[in-house]
């Protein structure tokens, strides 16, 4: 089986990279630009484009500039921190089954190579995909929906994942995983540790509960 999982807010704590985000640009008000210059307007966050724009309206000098770029160099090499818990057990469980990882992910593909490449979970796919638009109407996955193996999609967003169905056909299952920021559908998991078969699962909640 080919499993394809999503990046953020699936294997990764976006949520908790947000808040990371927000502390080390804690004088320019990341939030709010977040969602100004960004999500309102449909661009895809990019964190040198952010600098960019803090610099074009004169709101940090070079001192500043330098000190930012620093704290997101840190952030880049700790990327692994954002991971969510049981997301490398999850991949090891089904690379140990035989199945085929792809890793398919939606965003700026700048700022998502270069999370990606700080990721050790990176080595378990066989395929790393960026898509900048809509995934639905990626060549890719339609290239891969003219096969006949069985596809699972992991996946938080749920209009995202029914558009991936659709391209790939009749074969390709899907298991919305929990969002917090998102209540619109019931997922199927609350959590990556559910992937597990019950023995793996009963292990990780011990250790989880051991930290």
């Amino acid at each position: 089986m080919t499993i394809l999982f999503d990046l953020d807010y699936t294997l990764m704590d976006t949520a908790k990279l947000h808040d990371g985000l927000a502390e080390i640009f804690d004088r320019e008000d990341y939030r709010s630009d977040y969602q100004n210059l960004f999500k309102d307007k449909g661009i895809n966050f990019n964190a040198d484009k952010y600098l960019e724009i803090l610099k074009q309206q004169g709101r940090i000098d070079e001192a500043r500039e330098s000190e930012l770029k620093r704290g997101l160099a840190e952030l880049m090499e700790n990327m692994d921190d954002f991971l969510k818990p049981d997301a490398e057990s999850v991949l090891k469980h089904f690379i140990k089954e035989g199945h085929e990882l792809i890793l398919i992910t939606f965003g700026n593909k700048e700022w998502q190579e270069k999370k990606v490449k700080n990721l050790s979970i990176k080595k378990y796919f066989s395929e790393i995909i960026f898509e900048e638009e809509d995934k639905s109407k990626s060549e890719y996955l339609r290239s891969l929906g003219e096969g006949n193996e069985k596809i699972l999609i992991i996946n938080d967003n749920l209009d995202e994942a029914v558009a991936m169905q659709k391209v790939l056909g009749d074969k390709a299952e899907l298991r919305l995983v929990k969002r917090e920021d998102k209540k619109e559908a019931e997922p199927h998991i609350k959590n990556l540790r559910e992937l597990l078969p019950e023995e793996k699962r009963r292990e990780s909640e011990l250790k989880l509960k051991q930290k």
